[in-house]
């Protein structure tokens, strides 16, 4: 089960545990979906780079492993102290692996957004968006450590897990808005009715859909953590706790997609392709069948002025 920066008797202990066992139980969901998307990635994704394939193999090892700390977590409470709320409340102040939570899910985090640093560099090449970005993502995972080193002492912990928060915010807008900024000028500067402009305008989709996805819990965290500690808090725990595994997703959805959108711009390029050959013949044929478009062969004139090799205008003279 998550830890939370709490003091003792805040809340109701029942409202408490009832809460974050929700978030235990959503963290879990969304390990099934990983595991989902793990699979996908194994099925159409064979010609991946390895350093890809390792990522993944990366990404899969420390979400498993999460999920594995928070098992840890409800097996401990439930085995050694239930039906003791008291002694449970206590078990949060002094239990390891209550005090890692946050840091475990910051390296996660932290994992996750260099792989979009990847993405940004490909895109951009600009060493400056790219140095920023890190520097606030390295920020972020330092202060989240420093927050476990004082996990005891409530308010200078609860501080620094704000200002993990407000640096990981502030890197991620800074990232995607990069990458949505740098897409668009490239899809501006792609044909138009090209599988590359197509593939663009799909990936611009879905990297502005990701920003959804693992944002707004962030942002659900910071605003309901900054002002005081309450319930509001404690609820917020629950997106905040599904943080590391919403990146994950986020993050899988991104390579997932790739087949599709390539399969879907092929085919949209066919397509358009195909209709522009139709209507290219279409013409040709309704020129040939027209009553004057053989002028030369019926009054003995001369044939028109187009010049349907050249297409300038002008006959060609012998």
């Amino acid at each position: 089960m998550p830890s939370l920066f709490l003091p003792p008797r805040a809340i109701p202990d029942v409202t408490l545990f009832s809460i974050l066992d929700l978030a235990t139980y959503a963290d879990l969901f969304l390990q099934g979906v990983l595991c989902a998307q793990f699979v996908h990635y194994l099925s159409v994704n064979e010609r991946d780079s390895t350093s890809m394939k390792l990522f993944v193999a990366g990404l899969a090892f420390l979400t498993t492993l999460k999920s594995a700390h928070v098992l840890a977590q409800e097996w401990s409470q439930d085995g050694a102290l239930f039906g003791t709320l008291e002694g449970l409340n206590n078990y949060w102040w002094g239990n390891w692996l209550s005090q890692i939570t946050v840091a475990f899910g910051a390296i996660i985090v932290f994992y996750v957004q260099l792989f979009f640093c990847h993405r940004l560099w490909a895109l951009s090449h600009n060493v400056y968006i790219m140095l920023i970005a890190i520097i606030l993502f390295v920020l972020a995972l330092v202060a989240a450590i420093i927050s476990t080193r004082f996990y005891l002492n409530l308010p200078l912990a609860a501080s620094w897990y704000v200002t993990h928060l407000g640096f990981a915010m502030g890197g991620d807008l800074l990232q995607t808005g990069s990458i949505v900024f740098y897409l668009l000028r490239h899809s501006r500067n792609a044909i138009a009715i090209g599988p590359t402009a197509s593939m663009l305008n799909s990936l611009l989709r879905v990297t502005i859909q990701a920003i959804g996805g693992s944002k707004c819990p962030t942002l659900s965290k910071t605003t309901t953590d900054a002002p005081s500690l309450s319930l509001a808090s404690v609820i917020s725990a629950i997106p905040s706790i599904m943080l590391p595994k919403v990146y994950g997703v986020t993050a899988m959805w991104t390579l997932n997609t790739r087949q599709e959108i390539r399969a879907a711009a092929v085919n949209d390029s066919n397509a358009r392709s195909h209709e522009f050959e139709t209507t290219t013949l279409g013409a040709g044929l309704e020129w040939r069948s027209a009553p004057d478009a053989h002028p030369a062969s019926e009054t003995g004139g001369s044939r028109p002025s187009m010049d349907l090799e050249n297409g300038d205008g002008h006959k060609n003279r012998q």
